[in-house]
């Protein structure tokens, strides 16, 4: 891709998945804030249908955070595993070496927390929203 000019980006592939999911349950939201809003303004037939929608949008989010949280959990799982590997070979290693592991657990960890971060994002905003209906 640089031979040709283009620059190359690189990020870490939970990372990517995670900014996914969130752009994922963000459309999602948006679409049942369209719906409810045009909800308002039909009767009848229409109405049914609308809130039929409604709630299948509704169970789709559900979903879709909830596998959030079971990555969320994956990740953590194999975050500490790996970080637990690495500080083990790390105890062994001396110089370089041990500084590279020791930098790689750094990596790994803010790679977590970036991960754990986007998941309370998503949460929190479903809450927020849970909320406002309730108000309603």
């Amino acid at each position: 891709m640089e031979a040709l000019g283009g620059t190359v980006l690189r990020k870490a592939r939970r990372l990517v998945q995670d900014e996914e999911r969130a752009k994922d349950v963000a459309a999602l939201r948006a679409e049942i804030d369209g719906l409810k809003k045009e909800l308002t303004r039909v009767r009848g037939e229409r109405k049914a249908k609308l809130q039929a929608k409604i709630d299948k949008l509704n169970t789709k989010l559900q979903a879709e955070l909830g596998q959030a949280k079971q990555r969320a959990e994956q990740i953590k799982s194999e975050t500490e595993a790996e970080v637990q590997a690495l500080q083990k070979k790390a105890e062994k290693a001396q110089g370089d070496v041990k500084a590279t592991l020791d930098a790689r657990v750094k990596q790994l960890r803010g790679q977590y927390k970036e991960a754990e971060k986007n998941l309370k994002h998503l949460v929190a905003g479903h809450m927020r929203e849970a909320a406002a209906r309730l108000e309603e």
